[in-house]
């Protein structure tokens, strides 16, 4: 079934997704009747109540039914998702950004199974069983584009020759692409210009992807969602964040430079909040990627005076 969304793009949920497909307005599953069609939403809903969706390692999205008090039921939108390839229907997911924001379109996914979570609290914090639906993406990518660094990676491991260059280039693309699944569960856009469109935005590692263990190269609190150029900026440790939040600029960035970003890039700018998980990879950030390029910078200085 062709849509009319691009992957990564925003879209306002009453005019440009119901007025076109119909289908309830209201709750995190839709089921149009003129359309072949099954629109579940994921976002913040869940988390007020103690359960969340989540990206598993074999890249699987657990999505949580519908049904706000009581033991969650086979019925409506939980039947339509787990038997919509039966009846023939294209199963699609939005992102919520938060009351009042656009949608973003993550695209197709399909339906392998379910399961029954007991113990998950519904709205008046009373324990019920969950339905949760395994849910595969049948898109390529999330239209998110990856940091340099990681870009190098990926690039390295496809210049090499041989089976297991294979399997190298396999293992990183899925990590990759694991990544960023999870960071736009943490992270909704650039910080430093306020896009949230994944289609202009690139998923950066805060610690390195060589300098990173296995769950962390995976781990969607190890990340930001940031602009190419901001990317750039931070990925080569010209900028960072205090553990405050507060950004950080390395001295020897040049203020032409700066001023042709057109990025608010004053000292101690505060930027919203940071998990815990992310402020220790921040730690790690300003402490080796950060003073290395200063370091690096200052020393280029001492040899040219």
């Amino acid at each position: 079934m062709e849509l009319p969304f691009d992957v990564g793009a925003l879209y306002n949920r009453k005019e440009q997704i119901h007025a076109v497909f119909g289908g309830q307005q209201q709750g995190g599953i839709s089921t149009p009747k003129e359309h072949p069609l099954v629109i579940a939403f994921t976002g913040e809903a869940g988390v007020s109540h103690g359960y969340h969706d989540f990206w598993d390692d074999d890249e699987v999205f657990h999505y949580f039914g519908e049904g706000q008090v009581g033991d969650m039921k086979y019925v409506a939108g939980n039947r339509a998702i787990g038997e919509h390839v039966k009846d023939g229907k294209t199963l699609v997911v939005f992102q919520m950004m938060g009351k009042g924001r656009p949608y973003r379109y993550l695209g197709k996914f399909m339906c392998q199974s379910s399961y029954v979570q007991p113990g998950t609290p519904d709205r008046e914090g009373q324990p019920r069983s969950a339905i949760v639906f395994r849910l595969r993406s049948l898109e390529a990518s999330l239209g998110l584009a990856a940091s340099e660094t990681d870009q190098a990676e990926i690039d390295a491991a496809i210049d090499d020759v041989g089976a297991t260059s294979t399997r190298r280039e396999t293992e990183v693309r899925t990590k990759q692409r694991l990544f960023r699944e999870r960071l736009i569960g943490v992270e909704k856009g650039c910080r430093l210009t306020g896009i949230e469109d994944l289609r202009f935005l690139r998923a950066s590692h805060i610690k390195p992807w060589a300098d990173s263990t296995h769950s962390e190269r995976v781990d969607g609190e190890n990340g930001l969602l940031l602009a190419p150029h901001a990317d750039l900026l931070f990925d080569r440790g010209w900028i960072s964040f205090s553990k405050e939040a507060n950004l950080i600029v390395a001295q020897d960035l040049p203020l032409n430079v700066q001023n042709s970003l057109k990025l608010d890039l004053r000292q101690g700018r505060a930027y919203g909040s940071f998990s815990q998980r992310q402020l220790e990879y921040l730690e790690f950030h300003r402490d080796t990627v950060f003073r290395r390029c200063t370091h690096k910078y200052s020393i280029a200085n001492q040899c040219d005076s």
